[in-house]
Protein backbone atom coordinates (compact mmCIF):
# COMPACT_ATOMS: atom_id res chain seq x y z
CA UNK A 1 0.00 0.00 0.00
CA UNK A 2 1.44 3.35 -1.06
CA UNK A 3 2.26 5.87 1.65
CA UNK A 4 0.11 8.98 1.89
CA UNK A 5 1.65 12.05 0.24
CA UNK A 6 3.30 14.58 2.49
CA UNK A 7 1.69 17.38 0.50
CA UNK A 8 -1.43 17.20 -1.62
CA UNK A 9 -2.50 20.25 -3.64
CA UNK A 10 -5.91 20.17 -5.30
CA UNK A 11 -7.34 22.83 -7.61
CA UNK A 12 -5.18 25.61 -6.15
CA UNK A 13 -6.01 29.08 -7.43
CA UNK A 14 -4.14 32.31 -6.70
CA UNK A 15 -5.76 35.63 -7.66
CA UNK A 16 -4.05 39.00 -7.23
CA UNK A 17 -6.08 42.20 -6.94
CA UNK A 18 -5.75 44.85 -9.64
CA UNK A 19 -7.60 48.00 -10.63
CA UNK A 20 -9.46 46.11 -13.33
CA UNK A 21 -10.33 43.17 -11.07
CA UNK A 22 -8.66 39.95 -9.88
CA UNK A 23 -5.80 38.59 -11.99
CA UNK A 24 -5.46 34.82 -11.85
CA UNK A 25 -1.82 33.74 -11.54
CA UNK A 26 -2.46 30.09 -10.66
CA UNK A 27 -5.47 28.39 -12.23
CA UNK A 28 -6.62 25.10 -10.72
CA UNK A 29 -3.24 23.47 -10.13
CA UNK A 30 -3.05 19.98 -8.60
CA UNK A 31 -0.02 17.90 -7.60
CA UNK A 32 1.37 15.90 -4.70
CA UNK A 33 4.76 15.45 -3.07
CA UNK A 34 5.85 12.21 -1.43
CA UNK A 35 7.96 12.22 1.75
CA UNK A 36 11.63 12.63 0.88
CA UNK A 37 11.02 13.25 -2.83
CA UNK A 38 12.07 16.20 -4.98
CA UNK A 39 9.56 17.85 -7.31
CA UNK A 40 10.61 20.41 -9.89
CA UNK A 41 8.17 23.15 -10.89
CA UNK A 42 9.45 24.66 -14.10
CA UNK A 43 8.27 27.43 -16.40
CA UNK A 44 9.17 30.84 -17.75
CA UNK A 45 8.75 34.09 -15.80
CA UNK A 46 5.09 34.83 -15.16
CA UNK A 47 4.00 31.19 -15.39
CA UNK A 48 2.77 31.19 -11.78
CA UNK A 49 5.38 28.89 -10.30
CA UNK A 50 6.62 31.32 -7.62
CA UNK A 51 3.03 32.15 -6.67
CA UNK A 52 2.60 28.48 -5.78
CA UNK A 53 5.63 28.64 -3.49
CA UNK A 54 4.38 31.72 -1.67
CA UNK A 55 0.91 30.20 -1.28
CA UNK A 56 2.38 27.02 0.21
CA UNK A 57 4.36 29.12 2.70
CA UNK A 58 1.42 31.31 3.70
CA UNK A 59 3.27 34.40 2.46
CA UNK A 60 0.48 36.06 0.49
CA UNK A 61 -0.77 38.63 3.01
CA UNK A 62 1.38 41.45 1.63
CA UNK A 63 0.12 40.90 -1.91
CA UNK A 64 -3.48 40.45 -0.68
CA UNK A 65 -3.77 37.41 -2.92
CA UNK A 66 -6.97 35.37 -2.74
CA UNK A 67 -6.44 31.61 -2.53
CA UNK A 68 -8.78 28.81 -3.46
CA UNK A 69 -8.70 25.02 -3.56
CA UNK A 70 -7.26 22.71 -0.95
CA UNK A 71 -3.69 22.24 0.27
CA UNK A 72 -3.24 19.30 2.63
CA UNK A 73 0.08 19.05 4.46
CA UNK A 74 0.63 16.40 7.14
CA UNK A 75 -3.13 16.10 7.50
CA UNK A 76 -3.82 19.85 7.83
CA UNK A 77 -5.42 22.19 5.33
CA UNK A 78 -2.88 24.99 4.99
CA UNK A 79 -5.40 27.40 3.49
CA UNK A 80 -7.45 27.21 6.70
CA UNK A 81 -4.61 28.03 9.12
CA UNK A 82 -4.67 31.11 11.31
CA UNK A 83 -1.72 33.51 11.42
CA UNK A 84 -0.64 32.01 14.74
CA UNK A 85 -0.75 28.49 13.34
CA UNK A 86 1.27 29.61 10.33
CA UNK A 87 3.94 31.17 12.56
CA UNK A 88 4.28 27.85 14.38
CA UNK A 89 4.45 25.81 11.18
CA UNK A 90 6.63 28.05 9.02
CA UNK A 91 10.30 27.39 9.67
CA UNK A 92 9.66 24.24 11.66
CA UNK A 93 7.74 21.90 9.32
CA UNK A 94 7.89 23.93 6.09
CA UNK A 95 10.79 26.20 5.15
CA UNK A 96 11.77 28.21 2.09
CA UNK A 97 15.01 29.20 0.39
CA UNK A 98 14.59 32.37 -1.65
CA UNK A 99 16.42 33.49 -4.77
CA UNK A 100 18.13 36.57 -3.35
CA UNK A 101 20.06 35.77 -0.18
CA UNK A 102 21.12 39.41 0.30
CA UNK A 103 17.47 40.48 0.38
CA UNK A 104 16.59 37.61 2.71
CA UNK A 105 19.31 38.26 5.29
CA UNK A 106 19.36 41.19 7.71
CA UNK A 107 22.37 43.33 6.70
CA UNK A 108 23.02 44.60 10.25
CA UNK A 109 22.87 41.26 12.09
CA UNK A 110 25.68 38.67 12.26
CA UNK A 111 24.83 35.51 10.33
CA UNK A 112 25.09 33.32 13.42
CA UNK A 113 22.45 35.39 15.18
CA UNK A 114 20.19 35.15 12.14
CA UNK A 115 20.35 31.36 12.15
CA UNK A 116 19.86 31.47 15.90
CA UNK A 117 16.58 33.37 15.43
CA UNK A 118 15.01 30.13 14.16
CA UNK A 119 15.84 28.37 17.42
CA UNK A 120 14.87 31.32 19.60
CA UNK A 121 11.48 31.51 17.91
CA UNK A 122 10.62 27.80 17.82
CA UNK A 123 12.79 26.47 20.69
CA UNK A 124 12.58 29.22 23.32
CA UNK A 125 13.87 26.92 26.07
CA UNK A 126 17.29 26.57 24.41
CA UNK A 127 20.11 28.42 26.16
CA UNK A 128 22.14 31.07 24.34
CA UNK A 129 25.13 28.72 24.38
CA UNK A 130 23.11 25.86 22.90
CA UNK A 131 21.71 28.14 20.19
CA UNK A 132 25.20 29.33 19.22
CA UNK A 133 26.54 25.76 19.19
CA UNK A 134 23.65 24.60 16.98
CA UNK A 135 24.13 27.57 14.64
CA UNK A 136 27.86 26.84 14.32
CA UNK A 137 27.15 23.18 13.54
CA UNK A 138 24.73 24.24 10.81
CA UNK A 139 27.29 26.58 9.23
CA UNK A 140 29.79 23.73 9.19
CA UNK A 141 27.21 21.37 7.76
CA UNK A 142 26.45 23.62 4.79
CA UNK A 143 30.14 23.93 4.00
CA UNK A 144 31.10 27.34 5.39
CA UNK A 145 34.87 27.29 5.82
CA UNK A 146 36.26 28.60 9.12
CA UNK A 147 32.71 28.62 10.49
CA UNK A 148 33.85 29.50 14.02
CA UNK A 149 35.25 32.77 12.66
CA UNK A 150 32.55 33.53 10.13
CA UNK A 151 29.67 32.99 12.56
CA UNK A 152 30.06 36.62 13.66
CA UNK A 153 30.41 37.98 10.12
CA UNK A 154 27.80 40.19 8.47
CA UNK A 155 26.17 39.24 5.14
CA UNK A 156 28.14 41.81 3.12
CA UNK A 157 31.36 40.20 4.29
CA UNK A 158 30.48 36.91 2.57
CA UNK A 159 30.40 35.88 -1.07
CA UNK A 160 27.09 35.24 -2.82
CA UNK A 161 27.55 31.50 -2.56
CA UNK A 162 28.30 31.67 1.17
CA UNK A 163 25.26 33.88 1.78
CA UNK A 164 23.06 31.32 0.06
CA UNK A 165 24.58 28.60 2.25
CA UNK A 166 23.64 30.67 5.31
CA UNK A 167 20.05 30.94 4.07
CA UNK A 168 19.98 27.17 3.55
CA UNK A 169 21.40 26.61 7.05
CA UNK A 170 18.56 28.64 8.57
CA UNK A 171 15.98 26.83 6.44
CA UNK A 172 17.10 23.33 7.50
CA UNK A 173 17.78 24.23 11.16
CA UNK A 174 14.72 22.41 12.50
CA UNK A 175 14.77 19.61 9.90
CA UNK A 176 11.53 20.59 8.14
CA UNK A 177 9.51 17.94 6.36
CA UNK A 178 9.22 20.15 3.27
CA UNK A 179 11.72 22.60 1.81
CA UNK A 180 10.60 24.99 -0.94
CA UNK A 181 13.43 26.46 -3.01
CA UNK A 182 12.47 29.35 -5.29
CA UNK A 183 15.17 29.83 -7.95
CA UNK A 184 17.84 29.31 -5.26
CA UNK A 185 20.86 29.54 -7.57
CA UNK A 186 19.84 32.05 -10.24
CA UNK A 187 22.14 34.83 -8.99
CA UNK A 188 25.20 32.56 -8.74
CA UNK A 189 27.82 31.58 -11.29
CA UNK A 190 27.70 28.10 -12.78
CA UNK A 191 30.32 26.52 -10.52
CA UNK A 192 28.80 27.89 -7.30
CA UNK A 193 25.33 26.98 -8.59
CA UNK A 194 26.43 23.36 -8.95
CA UNK A 195 27.82 23.34 -5.42
CA UNK A 196 24.63 24.76 -3.92
CA UNK A 197 22.43 22.31 -5.84
CA UNK A 198 24.52 19.38 -4.68
CA UNK A 199 24.40 20.67 -1.11
CA UNK A 200 20.60 20.96 -1.16
CA UNK A 201 20.22 17.54 -2.76
CA UNK A 202 22.53 15.92 -0.20
CA UNK A 203 20.79 17.60 2.75
CA UNK A 204 17.38 16.59 1.44
CA UNK A 205 18.49 12.98 1.14
CA UNK A 206 20.26 12.89 4.52
CA UNK A 207 17.36 14.44 6.45
CA UNK A 208 14.57 12.78 4.49
CA UNK A 209 13.25 16.24 3.63
CA UNK A 210 10.93 16.55 0.63
CA UNK A 211 11.75 19.45 -1.66
CA UNK A 212 9.94 21.56 -4.24
CA UNK A 213 12.47 23.17 -6.55
CA UNK A 214 11.02 26.12 -8.46
CA UNK A 215 13.12 26.93 -11.50
CA UNK A 216 13.13 28.16 -15.08
CA UNK A 217 16.16 25.96 -15.82
CA UNK A 218 15.52 22.48 -17.21
CA UNK A 219 19.18 21.56 -16.67
CA UNK A 220 18.73 22.09 -12.94
CA UNK A 221 15.45 20.16 -12.81
CA UNK A 222 16.91 17.31 -14.86
CA UNK A 223 19.85 16.99 -12.48
CA UNK A 224 18.09 17.29 -9.13
CA UNK A 225 14.45 16.22 -9.33
CA UNK A 226 12.62 12.90 -9.61
CA UNK A 227 9.34 14.46 -10.71
CA UNK A 228 8.53 17.62 -12.64
CA UNK A 229 5.51 19.83 -13.32
CA UNK A 230 5.73 22.15 -16.32
CA UNK A 231 3.76 25.39 -15.95
CA UNK A 232 2.50 27.89 -18.50
CA UNK A 233 0.07 30.76 -17.89
CA UNK A 234 -0.86 29.52 -14.41
CA UNK A 235 -1.62 25.95 -15.49
CA UNK A 236 0.37 22.70 -15.27
CA UNK A 237 0.53 21.59 -18.90
CA UNK A 238 2.55 18.42 -18.30
CA UNK A 239 3.71 16.47 -15.26
CA UNK A 240 5.35 13.18 -14.43
CA UNK A 241 8.71 11.53 -13.84
CA UNK A 242 11.63 13.67 -14.98
CA UNK A 243 12.95 11.08 -17.41
CA UNK A 244 9.55 10.73 -19.04
CA UNK A 245 8.66 14.42 -19.27
CA UNK A 246 12.06 15.69 -20.34
CA UNK A 247 12.99 12.63 -22.36
CA UNK A 248 9.64 12.10 -24.11
CA UNK A 249 7.71 15.37 -23.82
CA UNK A 250 4.05 15.25 -24.85
CA UNK A 251 3.14 18.95 -24.72
CA UNK A 252 4.31 21.49 -27.29
CA UNK A 253 5.37 23.95 -24.60
CA UNK A 254 7.62 21.38 -22.92
CA UNK A 255 9.20 20.64 -26.30
CA UNK A 256 9.65 24.38 -26.81
CA UNK A 257 11.48 24.74 -23.49
CA UNK A 258 13.67 21.76 -24.30
CA UNK A 259 14.54 23.04 -27.73
CA UNK A 260 15.81 26.24 -26.15
CA UNK A 261 17.95 24.18 -23.73
CA UNK A 262 18.98 21.06 -25.63
CA UNK A 263 21.56 19.94 -23.08
CA UNK A 264 19.24 19.25 -20.13
CA UNK A 265 20.77 16.97 -17.55
CA UNK A 266 24.20 17.65 -19.02
CA UNK A 267 25.81 17.66 -15.65
CA UNK A 268 25.49 20.64 -13.32
CA UNK A 269 25.73 18.11 -10.49
CA UNK A 270 28.69 16.34 -12.07
CA UNK A 271 30.56 19.63 -12.09
CA UNK A 272 30.02 20.19 -8.37
CA UNK A 273 33.04 20.19 -6.11
CA UNK A 274 33.24 20.27 -2.34
CA UNK A 275 34.47 23.50 -0.82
Amino acid sequence: MAASPLLSVRDLTVDYPSRSGPVRAVDGVSFSVAPGSVLGVVGESGSGKSSIGYALMGLTDASKAMLGGRVNFEGRDLLALSRKEWRQLRGSRIAMVFQDAMATLNPVMPIGDQIGEVFRWHRPDMSRKAVRTASLELLERVGIQEASRRIDAYPHQLSGGMRQRVVIAAAIALKPALLIADEPTTALDVTVQAQILKLMNDLSREQGTAMILISHDLDVVGDVCQDVAVMKDGVIVEAGRVDDVLGRPQHAYTRELLSARPSFGAGHMAEAVHV
